[in-house]
């Protein structure tokens, strides 16, 4: 693993643990929060050396976990062998939607993802939140997303298969 990539396993782990300890008025705060952040948010920014340049970045990703993380729950939702494609295949994530996420550039692609991470967290469950970090911080990098969702539809369906 690279140096980037370590910094951003070490950063999405603990922003995901912060959550998961958090009270249920931070992370519904965290949930809500806009541009000016949130008081847990700027604790993550301090204690894991966030740079100024990569702060909204790690906002977005800090909201999207937190709407993934009930109020209730006290552990992680990171699920390290659930990618985030996969997450989104398991969920229903249509191909066509899947297909505009990937095309998607700039605000519109924060705006898909995130329509694609409330619908996961109404359904439940957990994610590789190092893939979503990188997803965040490496929008142009779609290879990833398509080919963990596109070999999960693929595992489905030869289980269907197997099942008929």
């Amino acid at each position: 693993m690279s140096k980037p990539e370590s910094e951003t396993a070490r950063r999405a782990l603990g922003i995901a643990a912060a959550l998961a300890a958090a009270d249920p008025g931070e992370k519904a705060e965290a949930r809500r929060m806009g541009t000016a952040g949130s008081a847990l948010f700027w604790r993550q920014v301090a204690r894991l050396g966030i740079p100024a340049g990569q702060e909204v970045d790690w906002l977005m990703f800090t909201r999207l976990v937190a709407m993934m993380t009930p109020a209730s729950r006290s552990t992680s939702i990171h699920d390290r062998d659930r990618a985030l494609g996969a997450a989104l295949a398991d969920t229903g994530l249509s191909e066509a939607r899947l297909a505009r996420l990937l095309a998607a550039r700039g605000p519109s692609r924060n705006e898909a993802l995130e329509r694609a991470i409330r619908m996961m967290a109404r359904k439940g469950g957990g994610l590789d939140v190092t893939d979503l970090a990188r997803t965040i911080l490496w929008p142009d990098d779609t290879i990833r997303l398509a080919r963990s969702y596109y070999h999960q539809l693929d595992h489905v369906k030869d289980e269907d298969t197997e099942h008929a």
